[in-house]
């Protein structure tokens, strides 16, 4: 293939846009913005996305807060329910080292008579 089947090179979408400094000093909005570009099917576009005021980030804090809170909850009751099965099973162990020592001495007894 040779670059004349290729056909002319595209031409771009859309033109850049110059936005001039604000000449007043300050932001135009009371609100700060964030600009944001997005490039898609139908072209370039330009997508406008406020920063989180307080009541957002409290509110954000408070979800993050409780998820914690919950898995702080499960993780306790996970160990509140083993505890009782690894008391048992050390008290077993015992029980069974015990059994074990008078079936021993109870055979040497025996061997004895």
């Amino acid at each position: 293939m040779t670059s004349s089947d290729q056909g002319s090179p595209e031409r771009p979408r859309s033109e850049p846009e110059i936005i001039p400094p604000d000449r007043h000093g300050g932001r135009s909005g009371s609100q700060s913005h964030v600009w944001v570009w997005v490039a898609d099917r139908e072209g370039m576009r330009q997508a406008n996305v406020r920063l989180p005021g307080p009541f957002t980030i409290g509110l954000a804090l408070a979800l993050v807060a409780m998820v914690a809170g919950l898995i702080v909850i499960l993780v306790l009751g996970a160990v509140i329910i083993w505890i009782p099965v690894f008391v048992l099973a050390i008290v077993g162990l015992l029980v069974a080292a015990a059994a074990r020592q008078y079936w021993w001495l109870f055979r040497r007894w025996l061997a004895h008579r």
